[in-house]
C-alpha cells in the first residue's frame, strides 16, 4: 500500500495540524474541479477515511 505526506488544516478555525504520513486508499480526480484527489486513511480514527486534494504542490486535507 502506498503512503502520502498530507498537510492537515482546518480553514474554518484557522488551525494547522502539520504534515502526517498516511495510507493512500484511492487516487482519482475531483468531479467538480478536475484536480487530483486522494482518499486517505484518517490518522486519528482507525477505519475512517478522509479526502485530500493536491493544492500548491502539496496534498492538503481541510478538516473543516
Amino acid at each position: 500500500m502506498q503512503e502520502l505526506n498530507v498537510h492537515f488544516v482546518n480553514r474554518g478555525f484557522k488551525t494547522d495540524s502539520g504534515i502526517k504520513t498516511v495510507k493512500l486508499v484511492e487516487l482519482g480526480l475531483c468531479q467538480f474541479t478536475g484536480r487530483p484527489e486522494a482518499k486517505i486513511e484518517n490518522p486519528w480514527w482507525s477505519g475512517e477515511t478522509l479526502r485530500a486534494q493536491f493544492e500548491n504542490n502539496e496534498w492538503l486535507c481541510d478538516l473543516d
